[in-house]
């Protein structure tokens, strides 16, 4: 899953978001490759597209590719995707592969909590691992049913995730110290270092995501293209990486 990019063109996943009010809607999303910071570019396709608070259609672009990758320090899997929904298939791959287990602790580091809940829900998962046709169901769910704000309770509900540690705040930063436990996913939206989240003292904010990320089984981390710069987003990420 996730070895080409596609177009979707119908009213589903990120799409749905103002579609009867945009001109031929339709958003890409990238494929997956091995690689390092160095692959971390930017390509020239709408990966999201919506009205902002002021009524403005902005057409977002992502990331040219999504990129696996191992943290630099620790050696853990860190994949790498421009709108977080996909995290929750890459979660779901991740058991498949052993890298985490049923029931893991997830920390989420956002500006938002994305806890909606969707129109459906993918059921639970009753194996610890997944085979080809059951990791094909989930990558279709991730792509028809789920958008950036409605991907951690299907996760709760099918059983991958347990336990969850919402980091959206200064007060979570200084309350939930990072520490290792059982099976844990570390899951960080860059949009926390968008310029409305400045409140925040940046060394605190750093230095607590690069600690959980330090203890962290498996990394998922979105670039967010709505909700913040990308050139500040990948600035960002790669002063959190190369530093860690």
């Amino acid at each position: 899953m996730y070895d080409r990019p596609f177009q979707t063109i119908d009213k589903r996943s990120n799409n749905t978001f103002s579609f009867e009010k945009r001109t031929n809607p339709t958003i890409w999303v990238p494929d997956v490759i091995d690689g390092t910071l160095d692959d971390l570019t930017l390509g020239g396709k709408i990966v999201f597209e919506d009205f902002d608070e002021h009524g403005k259609l902005r057409s977002c672009v992502g990331l040219k590719h999504f990129v696996r990758m191992r943290h630099p320090t620790t050696g853990k899997p860190i994949i790498i995707i421009d709108n977080d929904n996909h995290a929750f298939y890459f979660w779901h791959e991740a058991l498949a592969k052993g890298m985490i287990e049923k029931g893991a602790t997830l920390v989420h580091i956002d500006q938002h909590k994305d806890m909606r809940k969707p129109e459906k829900l993918l059921g639970s998962i009753t194996t610890g691992t997944q085979n080809v046709a059951s990791l094909r169901k989930i990558f279709e769910y991730t792509n028809t049913v789920l958008n950036v704000g409605n991907y951690i309770v299907p996760a709760m509900e099918d059983g991958l995730v347990g336990n969850l540690i919402a980091i959206t705040s200064e007060t979570d930063l200084i309350n939930h110290k990072p520490r290792k436990s059982k099976s844990l996913i570390v899951n960080v939206d860059l949009d926390f270092w968008t310029s409305e989240m400045d409140y925040i003292d940046p060394k605190l904010k750093n230095q607590r995501t690069k600690e959980w990320m330090a203890v962290a089984d498996f990394i998922t981390i979105a670039t967010s293209p709505f909700f913040i710069d990308q050139t500040l987003a990948l600035r960002t990420l790669k002063r959190l990486l190369a530093e860690s």
